[in-house]
């Protein structure tokens, strides 16, 4: 039997304002409000991988330890978010187990977010570079609700939509959306671009209606895949033409969302 609308929502970018901070590994520079995407797909053979570790582990750890030894013997809490070229779990993390980042790499952009985002979502990842053989960059995200976005969240509710959340991050970080009133069941962590477009078709199946909200080329597939594809500029990420072009609307706030979709059912 199928239902009326799922609503499938990205989170960095789209529902949360984010903050993001890379450490150039080799150069030893911070770069401030990033865009992760862009510093995947700059070359091709380049991964994120996302730890999915408690943040007071790493903290713990001696600055001057190889990062492969915050690794070591917790590969499984690895996951592989999304590539600029196809690259195995496996082959990442012998990477990551022979890198000379540091722990301490990885501290010092978790810190720089923490400072700047004291709320409950923050990530930590690593940017490998196949052909390198090597971390190119160590990452952290922290973010906030964009304004008035319970409002939008219990008045899709009241709409009939079920709402779901696709997103890059892993669930450690992700398990705050219970706090948004968002299903927990209803959270698939660790989605890359193709992982997001079978998740958009898998929904098909189920609902009569299927909306993309996204705001990054990680739902370029799924925008186009949906019934419904709405890209959102608010965090300004420069979306290329081509994501442009994947939308069938495009917002600047995500109080919007409601009514495009009262219009659209």
């Amino acid at each position: 039997m199928h239902k009326d609308l799922a609503v499938v929502m990205d989170v960095a970018g789209t529902i949360l304002r984010m903050y993001r901070v890379a450490k150039d590994i080799e150069k030893g520079v911070i770069r401030l409000n990033v865009v992760t995407w862009e510093l995947i797909m700059e070359k091709k053979g380049r991964v994120l991988v996302v730890p999915q570790i408690d943040p007071d582990l790493m903290l713990s750890c001696r600055p001057d330890d190889a990062l492969g030894t915050l690794m070591k013997g917790r590969e499984q809490l690895l996951e592989i978010s999304c590539a600029s070229s196809p690259i195995s779990k496996d082959e990442a993390v012998r990477i990551l187990g022979s890198s000379q980042a540091r722990v301490r790499d990885l501290v010092e952009v978790y810190r720089e977010v923490l400072a700047r985002c004291p709320g409950n979502y923050h990530t930590a990842g690593m940017i490998v570079d196949v052909y390198l053989q090597e971390v190119v960059y160590a990452l952290s995200t922290g973010g906030s609700p964009f304004p008035g976005l319970r409002d939008v969240l219990a008045c899709l509710k009241d709409h009939g939509a079920d709402v779901y959340v696709a997103s890059g991050d892993s669930m450690r970080s992700l398990a705050y959306l219970q706090e948004l009133g968002i299903d927990l069941s209803r959270v698939y962590p660790v989605s890359g671009p193709k992982r997001k477009k079978e998740i958009i078709v898998d929904l098909k199946n189920q609902y009569l209606q299927v909306v993309m909200v996204g705001d990054g080329l990680n739902d370029l597939y799924a925008l186009r895949a949906a019934d419904l594809g709405i890209l959102t500029v608010q965090q300004d990420t420069r979306p290329t033409l081509k994501l442009r072009d994947a939308a069938d609307k495009i917002i600047t706030d995500i109080k919007e969302l409601p009514k495009i979709l009262m219009d659209y059912c």
